[in-house]
């Protein structure tokens, strides 16, 4: 899954794949009121994801696999409260 940043908002894209979560900030894009920057990461909580995957959130077995991945998460340190730490790849 990929939280794809530009100057124009911020999209969730590669839904189906659960197996990885990064961010994709084009250009001078800035990471705004939806998540916070931190040493070549963003943490988003888990409720705006939710919210960007849009009707996909409803599918059980969808939610089921995004809870399983925010689980790894938590496991690997990389959840704090409600937001989980993403890397940020290239734009």
């Amino acid at each position: 899954m990929i939280l794809r940043v530009e100057e124009g908002g911020v999209a969730l894209v590669e839904l189906d794949d659960l197996t990885s979560l990064s961010a994709h900030i084009a250009g001078d894009a800035t990471v705004g009121a939806w998540g916070r920057r931190e040493d070549g990461h963003v943490w988003v909580s888990t409720r705006t994801l939710l919210e960007l995957a849009g009707a996909r959130a409803s599918d059980q077995r969808w939610r089921g696999e995004f809870d399983g991945m925010i689980d790894y998460a938590r496991r690997h340190g990389w959840v704090d409260g409600d937001e989980v730490r993403m890397h940020v790849a290239g734009g």
